[in-house]
C-alpha cells in the first residue's frame, strides 16, 4: 500500500484556520500533515507576518512583487499542505464567505488576539451559533475570559518569554538576562498545547456530539516550562535565575571553545565516573578537583581549565573522543551542522514538495512518526489567496458569479499572476540540502 492511500487519522476533518506567525499555523500545520483538510483564512490588508517577510533575493524585483509574499521560507514551514483561502474579516460579505465556510468545518483554529475575534464577529457564540458541533480552540497570549486582568493585552511569541520569567533563566549569571526571540520557544509551546487541546476537543465531540469551547492561554503556556522553579520558591523560598551553561546538581557542565572560529563543544561530566575519564584525559594531578562539592564550588576555575584544554582541539574530533570513552560531549551544532546531521538526514527531516508558485520546496518534516499511519505532505505551502474559488465553490456551495463580485469587490481575493514561477536560487544545487533530490538542470 502506497502512502498516498493509507487513511490518515485526521482524515475528514476540517479546519477553519485564523493563524498569523507560529502558534496557530504550526498547530494548523501538524493537523495538515495527519490528513486534515486546513483551510487557511488570509488577508491583503492585514497578512500574516511570513508573508511579509518574503526573500532577500526578490527584494530588488519590483517586477516580481507579486510572487514576494510566496517566498519566505517561513511559508512552508507553517503551512505545508494547507489551502489558502484569500477572504477580508472586516467586510461584510468577506465575513458572510467566512460563516459559509465554518458551518462546513469540525475546527475553528485561531491565535487572533480574544478582542480582535469578538470585533470580527468570530467570538464562541457566534460562530457555534452558525455550527454548533464546531470544536472552538482558540489560543490568545491571555485567554478570552474578558474578566480577567490581561485580556486586554496583545501578546507576541518573544513578549510571553520575559513576562513569564523565561528570559530571567536565560544567560549568563553575571549579564543581563538574554531573550530568544529569533526562536520564540512560547509560539511553539503553544501550538503543541493546541494539537493535545484540538484533539482532545474532538474526542468530546466524538463521546458527546456536542461542540466545545476550547480556551488556551499561550501565558500559561509558557509558564508550564517553569513549573518546578515556581514551586520550588512556594515551598522553599528560592529564587532561581540564569546560570548560564551550568547545572544546578553538578559540575562540570558547559560550552567551552575548540579550535576554529565559533566552534564551540558541550561537555557534561557531572558524576565521578565520567569526571575521572575527562580528568585522565586533560592529565590533571589525581587529587584536582577529586571531590564533586568542591568542583560544584568553583566552576569558574574548572571551567576556565577545561577551556584552556579544549582550545585546540577539533570540535567534532574532541566530541567523538570524549563520546567513545563514556563523556557525555557533543557539537555546538551551527545550522550548517545541522544541515548535514546524519541523524536529521537518516530520518528524511527535509521534505521536497510541489509549489505552485516555486516549482518545489524544502521543508522540515514532522517529529511526531507514527508506524501505520506516518502522515503525507501533498505541497510545501500555499500560494497566497491560491485556493479561493475552489474552496468557496466546493466548500461553501457559492457560485462562480457570486466569488467573482467577492473579488470585484475586495472582499476576497485569489493568487495574483499565477502563471508567475519563481525557483529558488538553490534549485539548481538542491541534493547539497536533499540528497537523493534530482537538481533542476537535471530534471
Amino acid at each position: 500500500m502506497t502512502n498516498s492511500a493509507i487513511e490518515l487519522p485526521l482524515e475528514g476533518i476540517r479546519v477553519f484556520e485564523l493563524g498569523t506567525a507560529i502558534a496557530s499555523p504550526f498547530c494548523g500545520r501538524l493537523m495538515a500533515h495527519y490528513g486534515a483538510d486546513v483551510l487557511k483564512i488570509e488577508s491583503k490588508v492585514s497578512p500574516d507576518v511570513v508573508r511579509i517577510l518574503g526573500s532577500a533575493w526578490l527584494r530588488d524585483r519590483d517586477d516580481l512583487a507579486a510572487a514576494a509574499p510566496d517566498t519566505s521560507p517561513y511559508v512552508p514551514e507553517m503551512n505545508a499542505s494547507k489551502r489558502s483561502v484569500g477572504l477580508e474579516l472586516k467586510t461584510s460579505a468577506g465575513r458572510n464567505a467566512a460563516m459559509g465556510l465554518i458551518a462546513e468545518c469540525d475546527v475553528f483554529l485561531a491565535n487572533f488576539g480574544a478582542r480582535a475575534l469578538t470585533e470580527l464577529g468570530l467570538d464562541y457564540e457566534s460562530v457555534s451559533a452558525v455550527n454548533p458541533k464546531i470544536v472552538y480552540v482558540q489560543l490568545p497570549g491571555f485567554g478570552s475570559d474578558p474578566d480577567m486582568p490581561y485580556y486586554s493585552y496583545v501578546a507576541w511569541g518573544p513578549n510571553q518569554a520575559p513576562l513569564v520569567g523565561f528570559d530571567d533563566f536565560t544567560g549568563h549569571a553575571s549579564d543581563p538576562p538574554a531573550g530568544i526571540a529569533t526562536v520564540a520557544p512560547p509560539d511553539y509551546m503553544s501550538a503543541l498545547h493546541a494539537a493535545v487541546a484540538t484533539l482532545s476537543g474532538l474526542e468530546h465531540r466524538e463521546l458527546t456530539g456536542d461542540g466545545v469551547h476550547v480556551d488556551v492561554s499561550q501565558f500559561e503556556t509558557t509558564l508550564a516550562l517553569l513549573g518546578p522553579f515556581v514551586m520550588d520558591y512556594d515551598l522553599s523560598g528560592t529564587v532561581h535565575s540564569r546560570i548560564g551553561n551550568r547545572s544546578l546538581w553538578g559540575a562540570p557542565q558547559g560550552v567551552y571553545p575548540c579550535a576554529g572560529h565559533e566552534r564551540w563543544i558541550a561537555i557534561s561530566a557531572t558524576d565521578d565516573e565520567s569526571w575521572d575519564v575527562l580528568a585522565a584525559l586533560m592529565e590533571l594531578p589525581d587529587d584536582h578537583f577529586n571531590d564533586p562539592d568542591q568542583r560544584l564550588s568553583q566552576q569558574e576555575q574548572l571551567d576556565s581549565q577545561i577551556g584552556t584544554w579544549t582550545v585546540d582541539f577539533d570540535a567534532d574530533d574532541l566530541a567523538h573522543r570524549l563520546q567513545s570513552v563514556g563523556v557525555a560531549a557533543h557539537v555546538v551544532s551551527t545550522n550548517e551542522d545541522l544541515l548535514h546531521d546524519t541523524h536529521t538526514m537518516s530520518r528524511n527531516w527535509y521534505q521536497v514538495a510541489p509549489h505552485a508558485r516555486l516549482g518545489r520546496d524544502v521543508f522540515s518534516d514532522c517529529a511526531v512518526k507514527l508506524k501505520g499511519t506516518p502522515g503525507r505532505w501533498t505541497d510545501a505551502g500555499p500560494s497566497l489567496g491560491q485556493h479561493t474559488r475552489e474552496v468557496l465553490r466546493d466548500v461553501a456551495g457559492m457560485s462562480d458569479e457570486e466569488i467573482s463580485q467577492l473579488v470585484t469587490d475586495k472582499c476576497a481575493f485569489e493568487q495574483l499572476e499565477p502563471e508567475t514561477l519563481v525557483p529558488r536560487p538553490w534549485d539548481d544545487w538542491i541534493h547539497l540540502l536533499v540528497p537523493g533530490t534530482a537538481d533542476a538542470r537535471d530534471l
